[in-house]
């Protein structure tokens, strides 16, 4: 199975009994692939849910995208060694294989053991796709040059406030896929009150997360939201019938000025 275009992120959710009716609904809806990590607290709730999804509706595993990280603590506890951690999320998740593994957040301590037990996972059938999380052009190059490993995918903060446009050409022209989480910036006011924005909605008649999500796709990043709402995610699945011409995109691209909602220096000092 190849990536889905668009995934569904599982950040702040409390109980299974909140998040089980909006993973069937996602799955109703057309999404199949799921995003979650042990920092989130809700590996088993997502596990669960879609061990009862698969069980209601007859769906098979190799039918889901199922997308986990391992995080910074975990690197360090284990030096390097993470397979017993991954091993833990898959018995969490109720599966027996993850389909895209990332490392969280490129701490430099024990990052290329940690990328060595990644590829070693996915030649034993573990993992099917090794990735990185929060990384720029110089974290993967980096890696890269020390390990001979390439990423299959990153997943980083991306919207129309930050476009990262040298990160994702470089990213594509290595033939990694592009993840971008919190996709639509939480309509900052800056987006909720773009000019831009708004006469490109009116235009295709969709709401401007709409717009924001077919830009993602119109230049080949898979955008991974969240929601909470059933109503939301009928929203953001209503996107594949438009794209967007090359000068709706630029000028999207244009309201780039570099804005982060998770400052990374504060959570990873990178290398």
């Amino acid at each position: 199975m190849q990536i889905p275009p668009i995934i569904f992120g599982t950040f702040q959710y409390q109980n299974q009994r909140e998040l089980s009716p909006i993973v069937n609904s996602a799955y109703e809806n057309g999404i199949i692939g799921f995003d979650t990590s042990p920092s989130y607290h809700t590996e088993e709730f997502l596990g669960a849910a879609l061990e009862e999804l698969c069980t209601s509706k007859e769906i098979r595993r190799q039918d889901l995208f199922i997308q986990d990280k391992i995080d910074g603590w975990q690197m360090e506890e284990a030096k390097g060694k993470i397979s017993c951690h991954v091993e833990t999320s898959i018995a969490k998740l109720h599966c027996n294989y993850i389909d895209a593994l990332f490392i969280h957040w490129p701490f430099p301590e024990y990052l290329p053991e940690t990328w060595q037990a990644f590829s070693d996972l996915k030649k034993q059938g573990k993992v099917r796709l090794i990735g990185l999380s929060n990384v720029r052009e110089r974290h993967v190059k980096k890696l890269m040059e020390e390990t001979g490993i390439r990423p299959d995918v990153v997943q980083i903060e991306r919207h129309p406030l930050r476009t990262c446009k040298n990160d994702v050409r470089y990213f594509q022209s290595e033939g990694i896929t592009v993840e971008a989480y919190s996709p639509v910036c939480r309509m900052d006011k800056r987006l909720a009150d773009s000019a831009i924005l708004k006469s490109i909605a009116q235009k295709y008649k969709k709401s401007m997360g709409q717009v924001i999500l077919r830009w993602h796709i119109d230049t080949g990043v898979i955008p991974v939201f969240m929601t909470k709402k059933e109503a939301r995610i009928k929203e953001n699945v209503d996107i594949f019938d438009f794209s967007l011409v090359p000068e709706e995109l630029k000028a999207i691209s244009e309201l780039d000025i570099n804005y982060k909602i998770f400052v990374e220096s504060a959570c990873c000092p990178g290398i």
